[in-house]
């Protein structure tokens, strides 16, 4: 019985590999006297017979590079005494033809055969370099006989202005194909016609191996490098220069920016990262549905508001970091906390929101905010992970507190709010309170209200969300800076919340968050993108406009913002954006043509200290997940 099973196992493994060899296996393979058709591909095989007197590095390089071109190389070695007496032999011919030579363009062409052969026998005699015996074999592959033809035509073209010449084995075709292929085969026949003798240092200088591309061995294939290497980037690597993952993608309209970002959300998304992206143009919408993820529109609906008074967690300053260049006052002693700290975010908000407040009166809608969270039994020491959504206070009640302290009835404001004797509201009238009010109205229960008047409704079920707030496209400055900037907030503490969970935060059109008049906003992003390593998360930051990120009031945060990531996507840019580039980093003059050429898809890929031109390859149906929007 055993033995019926083993019969049985070996006929079922030799099904399976006959299955495997019909696959790869071609229909049919037909040999002419200059060409073999391969199935339903036409092929020539080419035979490198004439070397030039010198190489350069890389000599092969720009042939097998040639698309449709496989390049073979076949070396042995051998006893180096031949070749010695021959290159002695032809000195002694090349020393007498010097000596008679009557024409000088002749006697000088000789000379610098002689002193090629001199340096060869150096080398051989003197250096003890060894000798190969060295044979390249193309392969040519077209779809039919007319492009072989000029595909064939354009190698030999190559091979000519490189010195070096090529022929077609005629009726050795098939012996052509078993020396060419991977099965390290080498055909005698094949070998009288192009093995020729060499030292090792120029064999070594003709491998191809000129692929300078990424290979991290895992991430995401975003395309290859111009020599045709793959660029295969794990950002969440850490060795070297690459020191955390976040990545910046700068680049004009139209250039490919929006299909490169979503090829890196889609791959990482695969690779079981959460994807939080905040997307101003409803660019990303399409690939979220098409991943099972959320498109949640931030630009008023009622399903997905964000609370700005329910507290968050924020991105804190580094100890490190110079006075004048802190975000956060260091909050210390019975103030100390998540609320404490969440205030110095409402400051910012509510800067962006109001425009140009006074101190003092941002000071008196502190002690409001203060007197409200009080209200709600939250103080400086409140778990904020402890409080529903529901309880929180909102800009509506803020509104109405600040009403009730403007009527300056003590008692009625103590049945309505509770006591509120820990909390000073000295040192203000009831018009101070009463114009605070009126510059809120408009957000508590006027026109502004659907964005932020009612507790946070978000609630996202998937691990791919996307933010989208282009229904704020239209709206005033002040109202789209501070809910993108709301949003962010809401964005970090979904970031901050595990340690351990790999997060990637985009944020799209990040220019549009720019506010010279308020820097806090790009203090917070910059803040950002210097803490989410520490949280496991990467930041993407996805810009047309870097001149804003250089304006004088907010250069100190807008730089750093920029030269913190790792990594950076350089796609096509304008002359004021690629001078402003060359300030930040010293681009070479091929890089400067990379990005002022603008080709769509193709960039300056920067890894740490490694820089490659990227040419983003996108396959048909990565097109149909992306969606239409934001161009293709």
């Amino acid at each position: 019985m055993a033995k019926v099973k083993e019969k049985k196992k070996k006929i079922a493994g030799k099904n399976q590999l006959s299955g495997f060899l019909d696959v790869i296996t071609p229909s049919v393979i037909n040999f002419q006297p200059k060409q073999l058709n391969y199935g339903d591909r036409c092929q020539r095989v080419l035979v490198i017979t004439d070397y030039p007197q010198r190489v350069g590095e890389a000599w092969l390089s720009r042939i097998a590079n040639i698309p449709g071109v496989v390049t073979s190389m076949h070396t042995e070695p051998i006893d180096p005494y031949d070749l010695v007496n021959e290159i002695r032999v032809s000195m002694g011919e090349l020393g007498a033809k010097i000596e008679n030579m009557g024409n000088p363009v002749s006697r000088e062409r000789a000379q610098d055969q002689y002193d090629d052969a001199k340096a060869i026998l150096k080398k051989i005699d003197r250096e003890q370099q060894k000798v190969m015996l060295m044979t390249v074999v193309l392969l040519v592959s077209a779809e039919d006989l007319d492009e072989l033809n000029t595909r064939c035509r354009r190698v030999e073209s190559m091979l000519a202005a490189a010195g070096l010449r090529a022929r077609t084995p005629m009726f050795l075709q098939e012996e052509g194909l078993r020396t060419v292929g991977p099965w390290g085969m080498m055909e005698n026949r094949i070998k009288d016609i192009g093995a020729r003798n060499m030292p090792a240092e120029s064999v070594a200088a003709g491998f191809p191996f000129v692929y300078s591309g990424l290979n991290d061995g895992e991430g995401i294939l975003l395309g290859t490098d111009k020599g045709g290497g793959i660029i295969l980037c794990d950002f969440w690597t850490r060795r070297e220069s690459r020191t955390n993952s976040n990545l910046t993608v700068i680049g004009r309209p139209g250039v490919g920016k929006s299909t490169a970002v979503k090829k890196i959300l889609r791959g990482e998304y695969g690779r079981g990262t959460k994807i939080i992206i905040i997307d101003p143009e409803d660019e990303y919408g399409d690939l979220a549905r098409n991943m099972d993820g959320d498109a949640i529109d931030c630009g008023g609906s009622q399903e997905s508001r964000i609370n700005p008074l329910q507290i968050r967690d924020v991105p804190l300053d580094d100890k490190d970091e110079d006075v004048k260049d802190k975000l956060y006052e260091e909050v210390e002693g019975n103030n100390s906390g998540p609320l404490a700290y969440h205030f110095q975010f409402l400051r910012t908000f509510f800067k962006l929101y109001l425009g140009n407040i006074s101190r003092r009166d941002m000071s008196l809608l502190e002690v409001a905010l203060e007197a409200l969270y009080n209200s709600k039994g939250i103080n400086w020491a409140t778990n904020p992970q402890d409080i529903p959504n529901e309880q929180y206070p909102t800009l509506k009640d803020l509104y109405f507190i600040l009403l009730d302290l403007s009527k300056e009835n003590v008692e009625e404001l103590t049945k309505k709010w509770g006591d509120l004797s820990n909390v000073s509201l000295t040192g203000a009238n009831s018009k101070d309170w009463l114009d605070l009010s009126i510059l809120l109205r408009s957000a508590a229960v006027g026109a502004d209200s659907f964005l932020w008047s009612g507790p946070t409704t978000i609630n996202p079920k998937s691990d791919f969300v996307v933010l989208n707030i282009k229904n704020l496209l239209e709206a005033n400055d002040e109202i789209r800076r501070a809910q993108f900037y709301n949003v962010l907030g809401w964005a970090w503490n979904e970031v901050s919340k595990n340690r351990k969970e790999k997060v990637l935060l985009g944020v799209d059109e990040c220019y549009l968050l720019i506010d010279p008049e308020v820097p806090e906003t790009i203090k917070f992003l910059r803040n950002t993108s210097k803490r989410i390593r520490k949280y496991e998360g990467g930041l993407m930051v996805i810009t047309q406009d870097l001149v804003d990120f250089l304006d004088p009031a907010v250069k100190r945060y807008g730089q750093a913002l920029l030269n913190n990531p790792v990594y950076k996507i350089l796609l096509g840019q304008g002359e004021k954006d690629i001078e402003a580039l060359e300030k930040l980093m010293t681009l070479s003059e091929r890089e400067i043509h990379t990005l002022s050429e603008g080709n769509r898809g193709e960039a300056l890929f920067i890894a740490g200290n490694r820089r490659m031109h990227l040419k983003i390859d996108i396959s048909p149906e990565e097109l149909i997940m992306f969606g239409e929007a934001g161009g293709r």
